[in-house]
């Protein structure tokens, strides 16, 4: 442990000023392009191990204070939190967001009576000095190299829309229903499970004061990876320098939506599904004409359709997808068709398996598909009606439910057994006439169309897939 005098600590080697957060930035630089080792005489680093380690040496070893649960930001007096979170470097050399932005741990008993601006995640995370680091698997964090240093004011606007989030996630707490909390409930600020193998689910009291009946995972507020991906290209456009303002930037980061005052008055989600509802039972031919959309044979046509209706005035037309909003959400539309009879005219295609990233995958909740299916959906349905016609019939946006996760668990895991085994053929996946709610069959171009396979040569390429069923379930079943 180094000891210092925090009152005077700017004035020895840990040369900046606690209560400036520009002058906390300049200082951080200094351990841009090293290793904390680098930085540091390597002796007197206490090596760790584990998640969460190396934010700890750099708190202790680099900044010069005590690791603490206290509920302020690491450097109350500038009002700022300190961040060190990883990122992974892909194929072509880029460099991607690893994993959601921990904040705080939800205490479900303490939180339930805290409005937003009140709350430990707000006083923690609404400004925040992050440090972007390559993570390398089997490397000492000690020994890992700091690429980005950035202040992030979480924006005005963004921090509507991540109220709403948390009025959602202690809605569901208030209610007794902590066990059935998904990062998929909400937009950006996610409530992501948190703890070690085989902890056990904690009770927590309602408002009236009785036990809730039955026990949640452990969770922490967090910060999705689709917004992070946000804060990585402030990184990268300001070359980790943080100078430029963070509001000018994330308001110039792609087409907006939405409006600030709309969000003062209504949910994000709400505002986008009252732009469908004049639209409903009108057939595929009126909307075109009435929205004067592109036409096509293809099977984006009722995307585009989608499309047309959820862009307005200056945005009318504009890939919603590459919105402001949906980039920083990672909101995922999928268009439904259904027959006269209301069955899905298709199953539901998602991507294609990485087999070289399943089997290194140990932990379902760290699993790609479990990041996949907790994602949030807006799923917007066209039905053919007896004249033939295909009409708007409803939209809605989709959680998976955490009995629907445990299902899926069992099918992340009879695709990576089966890639571990190189049993990469339908016999060995789950197939839609077994009937459970999830398949495995192929999807490519062609049949030269092929994947990499981890145990040498190629193989077919697979993809996820939901059931007819299944499809057909979540649509009656939405309100």
């Amino acid at each position: 442990m180094i000891n210092f005098d925090p009152a005077t600590q700017h004035n020895m080697i840990f040369n900046y000023d606690r209560t400036d957060k520009w002058s906390i930035l300049e200082y951080s630089k200094k351990l841009l392009g090293k290793t904390l080792k680098q930085a540091i005489a390597p002796d007197v680093i206490e090596a760790r191990k584990g998640k969460g380690r190396l934010g700890q040496l750099v708190e202790e070893y680099f900044f010069g204070y005590d690791v603490n649960s206290n509920p302020d930001a690491d450097f109350s007096d500038a009002g700022l939190e300190l961040k060190v979170t990883p990122l992974k470097e892909l194929k072509n050399k880029t460099l991607a967001i690893k994993e959601r932005l921990v904040c705080t741990m939800i205490d479900y008993d303490a939180d339930q009576d805290k409005p937003f601006e009140q709350s430990h995640v707000y006083l923690k995370c609404a400004y925040m000095l992050i440090m972007f680091y390559l993570h390398e698997a089997d490397v000492p964090v000690q020994q890992l190299l700091f690429i980005y240093s950035v202040l992030w004011q979480i924006p005005e606007k963004d921090l509507l829309i991540m109220k709403q989030d948390y009025e959602k996630i202690i809605g569901k707490i208030r209610a007794g229903k902590a066990h059935e909390l998904s990062e998929g409930d909400t937009t950006y600020l996610g409530a992501c499970r948190k703890g070690q193998k085989g902890d056990s689910d904690v009770y927590y009291n309602l408002p009236d004061g009785t036990r809730a009946a039955i026990p949640a995972p452990k969770r922490a507020f967090s910060l999705k990876t689709q917004y992070m991906r946000t804060i990585l290209a402030f990184a990268e456009k300001t070359g980790g320098q943080g100078t430029y303002n963070t509001s000018a930037l994330v308001h110039g980061y792609g087409p907006h939506l939405i409006e600030e005052n709309e969000l003062r008055e209504k949910s994000f989600e709400d505002i986008l599904l009252d732009r469908f509802e004049p639209y409903y039972g009108k057939t595929y031919e009126d909307l075109v004409r009435e929205l004067n959309a592109p036409t096509t044979g293809a099977k984006s046509k009722y995307f585009l359709i989608a499309n047309e209706i959820l862009t307005e005035g200056e945005t009318r037309g504009q890939d919603v997808t590459k919105s402001d909003e949906f980039i920083k959400s990672g909101i995922v539309i999928k268009t439904i068709r259904l027959n006269k009879n209301g069955r899905p005219a298709e199953a539901m295609s998602f991507e294609n398996i990485n087999y070289f990233d399943i089997l290194n995958e140990d932990d379902w909740y760290e699993s790609r598909l479990y990041d996949i299916l907790t994602g949030r959906f807006l799923f917007i349905v066209f039905q053919e009606g007896e004249d033939e016609k295909v009409r708007l019939k409803k939209a809605f946006f989709w959680t998976m439910p955490v009995n629907d996760l445990d299902e899926a668990a069992g099918y992340w895991l009879n695709i990576r057994n089966a890639v571990r085994d190189n049993h990469i053929a339908p016999e060995y996946f789950w197939r839609e006439s077994d009937h459970k709610k999830f398949h495995v069959r192929p999807k490519a171009k062609n049949a030269a169309d092929v994947a990499a396979n981890p145990h040498g040569g190629t193989a077919k390429k697979y993809c996820y897939w939901f059931n007819h069923d299944y499809i057909k379930a979540i649509v009656e079943n939405a309100k």
